[in-house]
């Protein structure tokens, strides 16, 4: 990812609120201009268009997911508890940055821009692929029980963090998104574990 400047990231950090808030066509740089306080022909010298901006916000996201599975991807965990330890994460992000997850799960914003589809399909992609092989690596190390395909397992984890993020979204943030992992978890534990 490139290295952006401050105002670089304060600009993807307004446009995630507005789209969180009041949705992607509200996302102009008018209302951008009007949140930062500067001029429309100011923004252009940070990023030259909209979709640029649309573009950095996706690459902080998966940058920020590069992050997470490198912070698991050595440590001395069984599989089952680094996946428990992801999904921790995941909640946490979301929870402190509750705007990020109205770009995240609402890929039908982008369904009509092809270059931000397949960014977004990309993320999907490698997150569903990082739960495979950690669920995988679990069925080997006999922490997650191997009854189940590991494909089957990453999509039954994915489901559920989507599921308990959009009541999250739906009820305004209202519903505590940790007791909702928590509980998640130890469902988990049941469900999974070996």
């Amino acid at each position: 990812m490139q290295e952006l400047t401050s105002r670089q990231k304060q600009i993807i950090d307004i446009s995630i609120n507005i789209i969180s808030e009041r949705g992607i066509r509200n996302l102009t740089m008018k209302n951008l201009s009007s949140e930062l306080g500067i001029s429309e022909p100011a923004i252009y010298r940070h990023f030259e268009s909209k979709q640029k901006i649309l573009i950095a916000v996706l690459d902080s996201f998966k940058h920020q997911n590069r992050l997470i599975n490198e912070n698991i991807q050595n440590n001395e965990e069984t599989s089952f508890q680094n996946l428990i330890r992801v999904i921790e994460m995941i909640i946490n992000k979301l929870n402190n940055n509750p705007a990020m997850s109205a770009v995240i799960f609402s890929e039908e914003t982008f369904q009509n821009q092809s270059e931000l589809s397949g960014m977004v399909m990309n993320i999907m992609n490698s997150t569903i692929e990082f739960f495979t092989n950690i669920i995988g690596r679990g069925q080997e190390d006999g922490s997650i029980r191997s009854d189940i395909g590991k494909d089957e397992l990453s999509v039954i984890v994915m489901g559920s963090i989507r599921h308990i993020v959009t009541v999250w979204r739906l009820s305004g943030f209202k519903v505590d998104l940790n007791k909702s992992g928590e509980k998640l978890i130890k469902s988990l534990e049941v469900m999974i574990s070996a």
